[in-house]
């Protein structure tokens, strides 16, 4: 299993170690000129890497042949994908830690609570990206990708404009999670998780039924 972690995040190393430097330039940049603003794109960048590194991995033993040299070792095709899984949560963890960072650094403009939320937005992204990929490939995956991203943004930008959704109103919802952070922080970290494990076994079902 170590060997097969090892693996998934060497074939990543790349696209993580752009990402952190994309990131170290936006965070020297801000602190030089301390345009705080530019923290949010920072994060965009990081979270957007950090849903898609397990799918980069998915790519690579497709076009390799890594696939069919694994499924006719002993390894087990569970094992396989509870690699990708156990490496995707691994690079969160290590872009969370580098948000974190990048705010202290810019002199903490976003909250605590926002750490938890940041980590459940790029666990439900990966949650979904990771049977996409398998399933249809990277480049079906990155458009369901960028669907996820500006859907919701589109829909409420169109509810807004249309008066369904008010400013009063959703600056009300805002107010209402802040005042709860730690309330939906907790509950929004445990449905994920769960939403985690349900994709972990849909795409374990695909892989133990893909033609290799």
């Amino acid at each position: 299993m170590l060997g097969l972690l090892y693996k998934d995040l060497h074939t990543a190393k790349r696209e993580l170690m752009m990402t952190g430097f994309l990131a170290l330039c936006f965070v020297l940049f801000s602190v030089i000129t301390g345009q705080k603003e530019l923290l949010g794109p920072t994060i965009g960048v990081l979270i957007s890497v950090g849903s898609l590194v397990p799918t980069y991995s998915i790519h690579y033993d497709k076009a390799s042949g890594w696939n069919k040299f694994i499924c006719a070792s002993p390894i087990t095709r569970t094992q396989v994908i509870l690699s990708k899984y156990l490496a995707g949560f691994a690079s969160l963890l290590l872009i969370n830690g580098l948000i974190v960072l990048e705010n202290i650094l810019m002199g903490s403009p976003m909250p605590a609570w926002a750490y938890p939320l940041l980590l459940s937005i790029m666990l439900l992204l990966q949650a979904v990206m990771l049977p996409v990929c398998l399933k249809f490939g990277q480049n079906f995956g990155v458009a369901v990708f960028l669907v996820l991203v500006f859907f919701p943004v589109a829909l409420l930008f169109l509810l807004n404009r249309l008066g369904v959704l008010t400013d009063a109103a959703i600056e009300g919802t805002f107010a209402l999670i802040q005042q709860n952070a730690s309330l939906f922080g907790i509950l929004g970290v445990l449905a994920v998780l769960v939403l985690y494990g349900v994709s972990f076994l849909i795409t374990r079902r695909i892989y133990i039924r893909m033609e290799i």
